[in-house]
């Protein structure tokens, strides 16, 4: 029996709808009932999780921003990580992110700008408010630098911030075409271990679900790691020895809690 489930959203606990699917949706009702505490671990926006997860009426803590923030079940902000202004300011100039939708997260929403036309979901509400020019931001409140783009482009740039700032800043993808920015340090595994640590929770009793390369750290930290069925190649090769749970599409989250609940 697991005493807590850390899942991602993308890819892994949403189906290709992009919805928590009714098998998924009362799988997670059964383990709120025995007593496991459920977290949302997603490089989403808090706001994004709180929609998608309203319909459930459960207690979910939330780790966003791939742990730049971290919200209890109750909904209180238990952790705040900032990029420095400094940083920021580095990281919106059009001449860096030239060829992608860049995205600047902030607790009150996302700020978009479109640099030489990439555009991956054109009239996506996810995607923030529309601004032709963020180069002078103010950097302040800044949780994630988000860069959407084909996977080339998104490879010059992050080889231009990693010239330009080095291990100040953690650099992460989500998805092949989706290229992250933290501050240092932050990431899913990081933020998990210290909720479990506030809950009193063993990292080795909770189990995690993920597909992407921002979720390496949180599946290398719990006792029970499940990489999708569909994960990226990328996430496949770190990771070998981490047992494989079903499709995204075929509710594998909930398929392996099920297992684990003896309600499959």
């Amino acid at each position: 029996m697991y005493a807590a489930i850390a899942s991602d959203l993308d890819g892994t606990l949403l189906d290709a709808q992009q919805t928590i699917n009714a098998l998924t949706a009362d799988t997670l009702r059964a383990a709120a009932a025995r007593g496991i505490h459920l977290i949302i671990a997603t490089g989403r926006h808090v706001r994004d999780v709180q929609r998608l997860t309203a319909p459930l009426d459960l207690p979910i803590s939330m780790i966003t921003s791939n742990g730049a923030r971290v919200h209890g079940s109750d909904g209180k902000l238990l952790q705040a990580t900032d990029l420095e202004p400094s940083q920021v300011h580095q990281l919106v100039q059009p001449e860096l992110a030239r060829g992608s939708l860049m995205s600047v997260y902030q607790d009150e929403g996302r700020l978009s700008c479109v640099h030489e036309g990439y555009l991956l979901r054109e009239g996506d509400p996810e995607l923030g408010t529309r601004h032709d020019d963020l180069s002078g931001h103010d950097g302040v409140g800044v949780a994630k630098v988000l860069y959407t783009g084909h996977p080339d482009t998104l490879a010059e740039i992050e080889a231009r911030i990693r010239q330009r700032l080095g291990e100040q800043v953690a650099v992460t993808y989500s998805q092949p075409d989706y290229l992250e920015v933290m501050a240092a340090g932050v990431n899913k595994g990081q933020a998990l271990t210290r909720l479990l640590r506030r809950r009193g929770i063993a990292l080795a009793q909770c189990a995690a679900f993920g597909d992407g390369l921002n979720d390496v750290e949180m599946l290398q930290a719990v006792g029970h790691p499940f990489r999708m069925a569909n994960a990226n190649p990328k996430l496949n090769a770190l990771l070998p020895a981490v047992p494989q749970a079903g499709h995204h599409n075929e509710a594998g989250v909930a398929q392996q809690i099920r297992r684990a609940l003896g309600l499959a």
